[in-house]
């Protein structure tokens, strides 16, 4: 095992948290991911579900990621200590770096930097690092079904790392960004309250609603390194995810 510890000090992870994620972290056999909505939306308008839904997560297959081709771009930043701590008080050995924003270390959302949130669509391009992940960014412009990114980050969750129990905001309906699993070590877990373990792997996005409570937990010996996007998708995108979601309620 590399010594992933020499990136980042952390504490471990601390008791509360701990009985969090063992409570909930089986959840998925008493409740399934479709029972948050007590109306199925039937996906006409392409807004609808993303706008609108109560479910935790909707699967993706649908997208192409060449996973292991952008982790091994993805660890060489890591492994050469390109990535910055991400969010300390939230948890542990989390850290991120952007390849399309407003910097590759300007990992937040503006106002965390003291910023209105149009700078982040007015200043974001690729970044510095981008030149050292062609094929992350070559699958992001021709396969990815976005019209336009603002932020879009690697995130890597060190070896027992953890990131304590949250909400991204108060708002229980609509669906946050697209979440991209680029590997998802065993032993390590997203846990929704009250729905259980993410079924990610890797290659597999998500789309999250992530005014429920979560969780992550990396239990594994190998950082785990996901993606998430902020940006526009196209009408493609949201046909997708429409698509997906029907499935989850078999209409």
């Amino acid at each position: 095992m590399k010594d992933y510890k020499r990136l980042a000090y952390w504490e471990e992870i601390d008791e509360e948290s701990k009985e969090w994620f063992y409570a909930n972290e089986r959840k998925h056999s008493q409740r399934s991911p479709g029972s948050a909505d007590k109306e199925q939306i039937i996906p006409e308008d392409l807004n609808d579900v993303g706008d609108n839904t109560r479910v935790p997560w909707v699967a993706l297959p649908d997208i192409n990621v060449p996973w292991k081709e952008i982790h091994a771009e993805a660890i060489h930043l890591l492994e050469t200590e390109c990535f910055s701590l991400h969010r300390a008080n939230s948890g542990g050995g989390w850290l991120s770096l952007c390849v399309h924003g407003m910097s590759s270390v300007h990992t937040n959302c503006p106002e965390d930097y003291g910023m209105p949130d149009e700078a982040e669509h007015e200043l974001s391009d690729w970044t510095d690092i981008s030149k050292f992940t062609p094929i992350t960014k070559e699958w992001m412009q021709d396969e990815m079904l976005y019209e336009n990114f603002s932020r879009v980050r690697f995130m890597a969750l060190l070896p027992g790392g953890w990131i304590r129990p949250h909400q991204d905001r108060e708002r229980m309906t609509g669906l946050g960004a697209t979440n991209v699993a680029i590997n998802n070590p065993d032993g390590c877990k997203l846990v929704i309250q009250d729905y259980g373990t993410m079924p990610f792997e890797p290659g597999l996005a998500m789309k999250i609603n992530t005014g429920h409570y979560h969780a992550v937990w990396n239990r594994s010996e190998e950082p785990r390194i996901h993606m998430i996007f902020d940006g526009g998708p196209t009408d493609d995108f949201k046909r997708i995810v429409n698509k997906n979601y029907a499935k989850m309620f078999d209409i």
